[in-house]
């Protein structure tokens, strides 16, 4: 009895721990790819805003 309990548990614990893992896993990715998509695409336009501001500028100016 104890040994088809011990071997349900083990069981039981491997399944548990693999199915959070992988929950805790994809939430993990999510939140960080779209964390640093939000990021990137932030800093390529204020820098391409910037640019383009800067060569407007120094055309106008001109």
């Amino acid at each position: 009895m104890s040994v088809c309990l011990s071997f349900y548990l083990s069981i039981y614990m491997s399944i548990y721990l693999s199915v959070c893992l992988s929950v805790c896993l994809s939430i993990y990715l999510s939140v960080y790819l779209s964390v640093s998509l939000s990021v990137c695409l932030s800093i390529c336009l204020s820098v391409s805003l910037s640019v383009c501001l800067s060569v407007c500028l120094s055309v106008c100016l001109s």
